[in-house]
Parts: C-alpha cells; sequence; structure tokens
C-alpha cells in the first residue's frame, strides 16, 4: 500500500509561456477518461461544469477528459491521508484511466476552515489543502470542489484546484515555468500511441520518468 504522505501536496506547476507551447507538437487528439468518486452533496451538474473548465485548458494539448461516474459516498475520514487510503484500496480498472475524489463540505470543514482563518490572520501561515495527486503513479487524486471561506476564494477556486491537479495526473511536477510539463504532456501522448501500451488505455508517465503502459502496473505499486 501507498505510504499516507506519498502524495503531490501542491505550490505551483509554473507559468505558461506560449512561445514555448507552440512550439511542441502534442500530436492528435487524445482523450482521458476520469472515474469521478462524488462525495455526499457534490451533483453530477457542478462536475460536469468543472470538467468543462478543465477541458478549456486541456484544448491546449489538444486533450479532453471526459467524467466516467464511479461511485458517490460519504467521506472516508477527514484527512486528505484518509481519503487517498480509500483510494489506495481500489484498483485502475476500465474503462478508468485516472481516479479523482471530488471532496464536498461538511459541518467539520466549516469549523476547520475558521480555525485555518485565525491561523492565517495571526501568522500568516495557510494550512488548507485544497488537492493532491499520488506521486508514485500520478493515477489518483482528489480535490475540493466546495469552497466557502473569503481566505479560500481569495487563493484559489474548484476551477483552478481541478486544472492543477489535472497537470499532475498528467505526470507534471512542480516548476517554476511550464516548458517541463509540456514535454512531459508530449511525452505521455506519445506513449499513449505505442503498440506496447494497453488498448484503450491513457498511460501515466511520472515526472522521475517512470512510464506505465498498462492497469496492471499502476495496481501492482500498491
Amino acid at each position: 500500500m501507498f505510504g499516507l504522505l506519498l502524495f503531490v501536496r501542491c505550490t505551483t506547476v509554473g507559468f505558461h509561456s506560449e512561445a514555448k507551447r507552440s512550439a511542441i507538437d502534442f500530436g492528435s487528439f487524445a482523450e482521458i477518461k476520469i472515474c469521478t468518486i462524488l462525495e455526499t452533496g457534490v451533483s453530477e451538474e457542478e462536475t460536469n461544469k468543472l470538467f468543462d473548465y478543465w477541458n478549456e485548458e486541456l484544448n491546449l494539448y489538444s486533450i479532453k477528459v471526459v467524467p466516467i461516474p464511479y461511485r458517490k459516498m460519504e467521506r472516508p475520514g477527514f484527512t486528505g491521508g484518509a481519503i487517498f487510503s480509500y483510494l489506495y484500496t481500489l484498483d485502475l480498472e476500465p474503462p478508468c484511466d485516472r481516479i479523482l475524489y471530488l471532496k464536498g463540505r461538511t459541518l467539520g470543514d466549516l469549523v476547520y476552515e475558521f480555525f485555518t482563518l485565525g491561523i492565517f490572520l495571526g501568522v500568516g501561515l495557510k494550512l488548507e489543502i485544497h488537492g493532491a495527486v499520488d506521486s508514485k503513479t500520478h493515477s489518483r487524486g482528489y480535490i475540493k470542489s466546495k469552497y466557502i471561506s473569503t481566505l479560500q476564494i481569495l487563493f484559489t477556486s474548484p476551477e483552478s484546484t481541478l486544472v492543477h491537479e489535472g497537470y499532475h495526473l498528467l505526470g507534471c511536477g512542480h516548476q517554476l515555468f511550464m516548458e517541463e510539463c509540456y514535454i512531459q504532456i508530449q511525452k505521455v501522448k506519445t506513449l499513449a500511441r505505442e503498440k506496447e501500451t494497453e488498448p484503450g488505455f491513457f498511460p501515466s508517465i511520472t515526472p522521475e520518468g517512470k512510464k506505465f503502459k498498462n492497469r496492471e502496473a499502476i495496481n501492482s505499486e500498491e
């Protein structure tokens, strides 16, 4: 099983460079099937709107993500680590290329938001994590899909969080500028077209270059 801390806690994936991006050939159109786990209170309509926003970004690379309803459930635990503990119990099976958990908002979240707001105003430290992706395979992740506090809205949004974590699901790491991420996306799209890659599966590459050409390889990392 993955360790509880083996996931990407996010800062930035970098700033865009239109000149460098336009110089890269991202190849033909590709579709990525994202199996979605919706927490109680998160609707499919909200999910579709988030994916529409994500697809606007991915259009830069001739990629489209398709949400596939996987299940609806109560949150398996309060922390991100608890969510990942649950995600790690799930095998990646057809038609899933990735698994994404959409976290809602509970009474406990409201209390924690007020607590983190106090910490931020007091010492300038922002504690809350809005999303993460596993660092071993970059195939599973979660985002906070409902925001309420002014502090949250000032820093980010569900849409920007999804786009950010979406880059990690494509194998991008953290960097100041996006050029490395562009190259990573080109590599994973090229891998998707190779004969050795499982038919109907969009593969994964980690920032370190480890390749997962089939679902079995991803599941064996657990």
